[in-house]
């Protein structure tokens, strides 16, 4: 039993000396030729949410006067899941402010390590899906992106979904997420939304008189 004992100990040391899958949680990685500055509200069209990496930067996205995202008060949040493809589901992997300074503007103040993908436990690789959501933290006091979601006037965006993206297990090096820019969005207030459907009835009636 002792003998059972003593490779079962060895055995998890030597699974334990293998890192946890990571992935990179940036949007400026030089080396790697990632560069996705993240906007906020456009003013000009508040309850719309632009993706896509803008005309200035290889895309074809206009931001217009959208300002780029500055200092502390901005959460950037990087969920993911092994397989599944629907975002909502997505478990929260780790959350990051933004950069304070003007030369870094729209840019995630990620973390130093990259965060762990606890579904990749090494010493294998694997892949998984991803998304980034950036939200208005309102001076700290919005937490979680269930809190986002319970106030339309709280302004967030999410990146478009990042399908199969590998995970590598540690000490090899992580990948870097294939992001494009996004911008965004405040939610439109029901009564905004009710006024769109009858103006949108009234017309398809108004043409199904004519």
């Amino acid at each position: 039993m002792k003998r059972i004992g003593i490779v079962l100990a060895t055995l998890a040391l030597a699974a334990s000396a293998f890192g946890q899958g990571q992935i990179i949680f940036q949007n400026r990685v030089v080396n790697a030729g990632l560069f996705a500055p993240i906007y906020g509200v456009n003013p000009a069209d508040p309850t719309h949410q632009l993706i896509g990496n803008s005309s200035t930067n290889g895309g074809a996205v206009n931001y217009g006067t959208s300002p780029l995202l500055i200092g502390t008060g901005w959460t950037a949040g990087l969920y993911g899941d092994a397989s599944a493809t629907d975002p909502n589901s997505f478990q929260l992997l780790a959350t990051a402010q933004f950069n304070t300074s003007a030369t870094l503007m729209g840019i995630i103040r990620g973390p130093t390590q990259a965060p762990t993908v606890p579904w990749v436990p090494g010493p294998n690789n694997g892949v998984g899906n991803f998304e980034i959501r950036v939200w208005d933290n309102r001076n700290g006091a919005i937490t979680t992106w269930a809190m986002v979601l319970a106030d339309p006037t709280i302004a967030r965006g999410r990146s478009a979904t990042m399908q199969n993206v590998p995970v590598i297990a540690a000490p090899n090096s992580p990948v870097t997420l294939p992001l494009t820019s996004f911008g965004l969005m405040v939610v439109p207030e029901p009564s905004l939304i009710a006024l769109g459907a009858l103006g949108l009835g009234a017309l398809l009636l108004r043409r199904r008189k004519a």
